[in-house]
């Protein structure tokens, strides 16, 4: 997991290239419309996230300074992972639309979120024990559940969530540029 989470940017910038040197297709109205739907929901589920959580999820050290379990973290236990993976898929539709190349970027990009998402949780279960287990288990990994929502008590604002994801939006910006 140590070696997943400290290079994961590399990987998905590998990934990204890999994207980026095929070929793309004529997109088309429906694959434009999902492709940008996943984008704007990846975007606001991006921004909700870190809105709650710390500085401890940036860089390359893995590490938890306390169990996250309110905001975007009361409805999910990975919504950074989900929304990497929606504004990834939407990266990959705009480029390639339904197409059989687009197959192997999304299934190796759902491969690599899930397997960082799977050792997420065994870190903060080793971390945090009991506590762990009894938010995960009525946690959902990506899917969430309206029924357990907890506000955070102290929000970031708007201004430092997107300042402390300074590289990610800058990230966001040339890949829609270069697409």
């Amino acid at each position: 997991m140590k070696i997943l989470y400290k290079w994961r940017g590399f990987i998905l910038g590998a990934l990204t290239l890999g994207l980026l040197f095929t070929p793309g297709s004529t997109l088309s109205l429906m694959p434009g419309i999902i492709a940008a739907t996943l984008l704007l929901v990846g975007i606001f589920l991006r921004v909700f996230a870190r809105r709650s959580i710390g500085e401890h999820t940036r860089g390359s050290v893995h590490e938890a300074p306390e169990l996250m379990t309110t905001g975007a973290y009361s409805l999910m236990r990975h919504p950074l992972y989900l929304s990497n993976t929606m504004i990834a898929c939407a990266a990959i539709v705009f480029h390639l639309g339904f197409s059989w190349e687009a197959i192997p970027f999304a299934i190796t990009l759902l491969l690599f979120e899930c397997s960082l998402a799977l050792g997420e949780d065994r870190f903060l279960k080793k971390l945090f024990g009991e506590r762990w287990t009894l938010w995960a288990s009525k946690t959902w990994a990506f899917l969430p559940n309206p029924a357990h929502f907890r506000a955070t008590e102290k929000n970031r604002s708007l201004f430092q969530t997107l300042r402390a994801d300074t590289s990610t939006w800058i990230w966001i910006i040339l890949l829609a540029l270069i697409l």
